[in-house]
């Protein structure tokens, strides 16, 4: 049984662990961050739509400050996030293939120059989909609803993983996860990269944040999303 390791912050370590036992796969979860809420107050304003690229963006708010909002159309970054939308009580929700720039542009095509946007996001964000709106001029408000902050280790906690068995794949799902990884692969002497046959990226840029001897053993996924990232389990 292949032992792949986990790297995503909780709940969702949790979620892909359960969808990997299911699969007959042995998961092992690694989170090397976490997210943390900002405790936003929303602005009380007249917005024409409300854009969303992380469902830890609605996961990290009260569900009552939305309320104003959930007769807004939703531009959702992906799958993922469309679904937690829902769940937060939104209607009317357009779902993107997970692409930041790709909604941008999506966005600043669908909606007049002028238009009003609240963009609920994270303190750590690429700039890609703030960059199409306002080359569209369509103005934006920004809630940072949640932060990304390392989780610490101690030597003993990381052996005990490692040493546990070997993982034969690493899943990472952000640069700045990758980074944060690369760090406590050095903790622990480089022992989960050194054990590892595969590691599976979401995108280029977070393999370029591993180190150049391992590239060999390195694939993209087709999108970055979870299912084409868990997918290449099957290909191997």
């Amino acid at each position: 049984m292949r032992r792949v390791l986990v790297t995503r912050p909780q709940p969702d370590a949790a979620l892909t662990a359960a969808k990997l036992e299911a699969a007959g796969y042995q998961p092992v979860c690694l989170p090397v961050s976490e997210t943390v809420a900002t405790g936003i107050s929303l602005p009380q304003r007249n917005f024409d739509a409300v854009a969303v690229t992380s469902a830890n963006a609605l996961r990290h708010i009260e569900s009552s400050l939305l309320q104003s909002y959930r007769h807004l159309q939703v531009y959702a970054v992906g799958e993922k996030t469309a679904s937690v939308a829902k769940e937060c009580g939104f209607e009317a929700i357009y779902a993107g293939d997970g692409w930041g720039l790709h909604l941008g542009r999506h966005v600043a095509a669908a909606m007049p120059a002028g238009s009003h946007v609240l963009y609920l996001t994270g303190k750590i964000r690429r700039p890609d989909f703030e960059a199409q709106l306002s080359a569209a001029d369509i103005q934006l408000t920004v809630a940072e609803t949640y932060d990304t902050r390392p989780v610490a280790y101690s030597d003993a906690e990381l052996s005990r993983i490692s040493d546990a068995g070997h993982s034969d794949v690493i899943l990472l799902y952000s640069a700045v996860a990758a980074k944060q990884f690369v760090a406590l692969n050095e903790q622990a002497q480089g022992a989960f990269i050194r054990s590892a046959k595969y590691i599976f990226c979401l995108s280029q840029r977070i393999a370029a944040e591993l180190p150049a001897d391992c590239s060999a053993r390195v694939q993209i996924s087709k999108t970055p999303d979870e299912d084409a990232l868990l997918h290449l389990l099957a290909l191997i």
